[in-house]
């Protein structure tokens, strides 16, 4: 039997100082093998025996997603990383952008905004008060309409915790829709020939 490998298309979207590659680090360490050319990465992993190829988009907002990576035809998931120690870094982003952005993608995949404490993370001295509030996360969670809401603050754990949350996801809306496709990669071999996505 052929192996399938299924393709998922991620946009990662935040400031300069939001530490997007807080995100990529840590996918270098769980991936098989990777690589990036201009923004873009992709990371071939397994996750529950699922083998995936993960295509990241990285963006500063909605609209340079959609102007700057004419590649991607879709997405299957958006996450929307906040430096929480810059009020400024969540006031960039809207309903409106982020409605334009799902009309245009026609987009109804996992969604997310995710908080970075760049001081824990770097395991630099926190100052003692954060910018944004777990309150002004969940606020602006809901104002967006997504359906997550994460803070990372130890690297390991809380990606951890946050990447195993979309593949769980993505695994189970595959599940739903095509429960013959997806038993069929569950049992597949590890040698990548076919790719879809879902």
């Amino acid at each position: 039997m052929k192996d399938i490998v299924f393709s998922i298309n991620l946009g990662l979207i935040g400031t300069e100082d939001s530490r997007l590659e807080v995100f990529t680090d840590y996918l270098k360490e769980l991936a098989i093998n990777y690589k990036s050319e201009s923004l873009v990465y992709e990371f071939f992993l397994k996750f529950e025996n699922i083998p995936i190829k993960l295509r990241i988009a990285i963006a500063d907002n909605f609209d340079d997603l959609i102007h700057r990576n004419k590649q991607f035809s879709h997405f299957d998931v958006i996450l929307v990383a906040v430096n929480l120690y810059n009020i400024n870094s969540i006031s960039n982003y809207n309903l409106k952008d982020y409605v334009y952005f799902k009309n245009y993608y026609i987009f109804n995949g996992f969604s997310a905004l995710v908080g970075v404490d760049t001081f824990l993370i770097q395991d630099k001295k926190v100052p003692k008060k954060k910018d944004i509030t777990e309150f002004n996360l969940i606020q602006k969670t809901q104002e967006l309409e997504f359906l997550y809401c994460f803070k990372i603050q130890d690297r390991k754990r809380d990606l951890t915790d946050l990447f195993n949350k979309m593949l769980s996801y993505i695994n189970l809306k595959l599940k739903f829709l095509n429960p013959d496709l997806f038993n069929r990669v569950k049992s597949s071999g590890e040698e990548p020939t076919t790719r879809n996505s879902f």
